[in-house]
């Protein structure tokens, strides 16, 4: 339920995002089962302390999911066939909690894909990565071409894996991405000492793959997440609450590494 008051402070987009979650977790969860009518939508409205409106988007949406149905008359009912509900991923808007999900579902996507692409990469694959990697460098560049280098560079991995799943997941994933990434740089560029080790950690993900060292591949993309995770933390972006799961990501001897590179690329 939205505690009282809070329509007023959040945003009808927001709002229904966190209805229509609370909704779908309700059903995929079995609150809901197959085949059963959900409340009207006036008693829902009730229910969460928002307007009707909020709740018929929210509505509209898990319909466009094949989670729910209209019956003329009758009602939204939860729909039986389970079988063709797509994956959806709802924005997170900047949530802690939301940021950091994303990152885990990360975390085990491209770590395989690192690996993959350290078994199958071609030449081409790592002339395409050398060109994103080169635009990422460490300079007075626009935070926007840097970006775009970024979201192209892991791109490029997930291509390299020669798994057209891999690279339409990614595909899907591209705007969680954008938005993931965009925060963990907007805090690296800060301090240019931390813009040089995410560039550092970028490099040796391209270094293993180009060596076709698996084992390495994935520790050097597992060790990129973590250091973003700890700059969002740093940057006041991850809740207090979940700096304990952040910590999970970043061990003190990462860190130590990562500082003792940069140190040495500096001299």
């Amino acid at each position: 339920m939205v505690a009282k008051g809070a329509e007023q402070a959040l945003s009808p987009q927001s709002l229904t995002d966190r209805i229509t979650v609370t909704l779908r977790e309700h059903i995929v969860g079995g609150k809901y089962a197959p085949g059963r009518q959900l409340p009207a939508g006036k008693d829902l409205a009730q229910a969460f302390g928002v307007s009707i409106t909020v709740i018929r988007e929210a509505l509209s949406r898990l319909k466009a999911d094949g989670l729910v149905a209209s019956r003329q008359g009758k009602g939204v009912f939860v729909a039986n066939d389970s079988k063709a509900r797509p994956f959806r991923l709802v924005k997170s808007n900047g949530t802690r909690r939301a940021l950091l999900e994303i990152f885990e579902l990360r975390m085990g996507v491209e770590v395989q894909a690192a690996s993959l692409a350290a078994k199958r990469r071609t030449a081409r694959d790592l002339a395409v990565m050398t060109k994103h990697l080169k635009a990422m460098q460490p300079s007075p560049k626009s935070f926007d071409q840097a970006l775009v280098a970024d979201l192209a560079f892991h791109r490029a991995i997930a291509e390299a894996t020669r798994n057209p799943l891999i690279v339409s997941f990614m595909e899907f994933l591209q705007p969680h991405l954008h938005e993931s990434i965009a925060l963990a740089r907007s805090n690296s560029a800060r301090r240019p000492e931390t813009e040089i080790a995410a560039y550092q950690e970028h490099r040796e993900i391209f270094e293993a793959i180009k060596a076709g060292d698996q084992r390495r591949a994935r520790t050097a993309v597992r060790r990129v997440l973590d250091g973003s995770l700890r700059r969002l933390s740093e940057g006041g972006q991850l809740q207090a609450d979940f700096g304990s799961r952040a910590a999970e990501y970043a061990p003190r001897r990462q860190v130590r590494s990562i500082r003792a590179k940069t140190a040495s690329n500096k001299r």
